[in-house]
């Protein structure tokens, strides 16, 4: 089972849609490493970033599949995600669909 994670990323950060509890530092790790990038601000450029991944118990992250309204967010989202390691037991061995909304306003 897929767990969804979507969030919102604007140019004052990245925030989780949902106040849920759970896997809550995995989401914060998210918000941590996920910022608006410098080339969709200055372009204005909005867009969605679909990351389906998985979690191992050592806490490496796997990407499954993705899709993106723009290349340029996808190539952005999945250089910053390799860099993420899941620290939280609650998040390893998991599988998430992660939803990334950029929005400028």
């Amino acid at each position: 089972m897929q767990i969804p994670l979507v969030m919102v990323v604007s140019p004052e950060g990245c925030r989780s849609m949902f106040a849920a509890s759970e896997y809550r530092s995995f989401r914060e790790e998210i918000s941590r490493t996920i910022f608006y990038p410098d080339f969709a601000r200055r372009s204005y450029l909005e867009g969605v970033v679909n990351v389906e991944l998985m979690t191992d118990n050592n806490g490496n992250i796997m990407v499954k599949e993705t899709n993106a309204t723009h290349a340029g967010l996808l190539d952005y989202v999945m250089g910053r995600i390799h860099s993420l390691m899941v620290s939280d037991h609650e998040s390893m061995g998991k599988q998430f669909r992660l939803m990334l909304k950029f929005m400028m306003y």
